[in-house]
């Protein structure tokens, strides 16, 4: 691995620093709730229109809207609105998956030529990352992306007044984060970063369903398990609080309860399409003001080494992150009943396997895999996966997730996790 210019997270400073204090001690600096102004209905565009133009001067007037090749169909819908109040709008239609860290540059210089007052991601995670980081580019040109620390101002919004997310997937939760995943193609093979800042919460966040209706099945599925990892994995990282444990409660309620009826019905079942929004929202909120699960350290290495979509990497950790860190706490318990299995007169050995064995099978009831030899989409063989533990380990250690486990974990306990998760075998360590 290639790693000559190292992300904050990845330097031993602040790894040493970090464990000395423990996990569950560095929540003393998450003293703030951030949250956009969220918009829900048919009507987000219209409030959105209204909102612009009472806050926007005449000679204020531009709009870039930010999308790939797919999501750019629903740029008019949005333009048809802006319109009307009189915006000049510019689409950029050129975000790639994973977004690799030089588009952010192309990004930045379409706004340096246009002066946008306002950027409206239309898209995945992918696009709203994207956006978040290509008005940091345009405010803070010279800001060195791999040293942005999690806390403070950057002082951006002097030339983007604001940022508008509206997600075509019911997944990421980006659209109410302040974390920005790109990928570092330096790096050989790439890898995936995180940069994090107060500053990139949107300030708009609209969720109507009319965006979301008709992804496939298989986006329905592994975007949705992205929304269960994040709700599950913030819930038992015992970061909680009441606000926190809350938005992650309702999370994964809703989420039990709505996505099958969205893998199974898609654009037929509009009010399961619409709880799915809310539930990714809420798991947004819960764990972007806390942290989530590694299993999106483990995801995050994963996913990119083979290939394999986000959400479905992640929702295959789901069960062995819950495993792993079961043993230090007795969160899961409070997550029995919402799965359905009964607590009383039960030990807690029992208990913990009824609960795992629930959390594998709704995965499965959405034909997701909950270990790796059963994954379908890409096929990996065990030997092609067994060469690569070494590698796995290493980019989930150096994953931002990892600094904030409640549980001490180490380039080889994550290997013995990659081990595990090979075949979903229960950790005895």
């Amino acid at each position: 691995m290639v790693k000559d210019t190292p992300v904050w997270y990845e330097t031993d400073l602040i790894k040493d620093n970090i464990s000395r204090l423990g996990g569950k001690a560095v929540r003393g600096v998450m003293s703030a709730y951030n949250s956009p102004n969220i918009i829900t209905g048919k009507l987000g565009l219209f409030s959105l229109a209204g909102y612009l133009d009472n806050m926007l001067e005449e000679d204020e007037r531009r709009a870039l809207i930010i999308c790939d090749d797919f999501t750019q169909r629903y740029a008019n819908k949005v333009i048809e609105h802006l319109e009307r109040i009189d915006m000049e709008c510019k689409v950029w239609a050129k975000v790639l998956p994973e977004v690799p860290l030089y588009q952010i540059e192309e990004g930045a210089k379409i706004c340096e030529e246009f002066k946008p007052k306002v950027l409206i991601a239309i898209g995945g995670g992918s696009v709203m990352d994207a956006s978040k980081m290509v008005m940091l580019k345009y405010e803070k040109p010279e800001e060195n992306f791999l040293m942005i620390l999690p806390i403070g101002s950057l002082g951006l919004r002097k030339k983007v007044k604001y940022l508008v997310a509206i997600p075509t997937t019911s997944g990421t939760g980006s659209e109410v984060t302040y974390a920005a995943v790109l990928t570092d193609t330096d790096r050989d093979p790439p890898k995936k970063i995180e940069i994090m800042s107060p500053d990139l919460i949107p300030d708009i966040a609209i969720l109507d369903v009319d965006f979301v209706k008709d992804m496939p099945p298989f986006l329905t599925m592994a975007t949705g398990l992205d929304a269960l990892a994040h709700s599950v994995g913030s819930y038992i990282s015992n970061w909680g609080t009441p606000y926190v444990d809350a938005m992650n409660i309702t999370a994964i309620k809703e989420v039990l309860k709505y996505l099958p009826r969205a893998y199974k019905y898609g654009a037929k079942d509009l009010e399961a399409r619409a709880h799915m929004q809310m539930a990714v929202t809420m798991a947004g909120l819960g764990f972007g003001n806390s942290v989530p699960g590694i299993d999106h350290s483990l995801g995050h290495s994963f996913g990119k080494i083979f290939g394999v979509h986000h959400g479905l990497s992640v929702g295959l950790f789901t069960p062995i992150s819950v495993d792993f860190q079961s043993k230090i706490t007795d969160r899961w318990m409070d997550l029995c009943p919402i799965f359905r299995v009964e607590v009383k007169d039960k030990d807690r050995e029992e208990l913990f396997k009824e609960f795992m064995q629930a959390l594998k099978n709704f995965i499965h009831s959405l034909d997701g895999p909950s270990c790796v030899k059963d994954l379908k989409n890409p096929v990996i063989s065990k030997e092609e996966y067994f060469e690569k533990l070494d590698l796995l380990a290493d980019y989930a250690e150096n994953d931002a997730v990892t600094l904030f486990s409640y549980r001490t974990v180490n380039p080889e306990i994550f290997k013995k996790i990659f081990e595990y998760a090979w075949d979903g075998k229960t950790i005895d360590f």
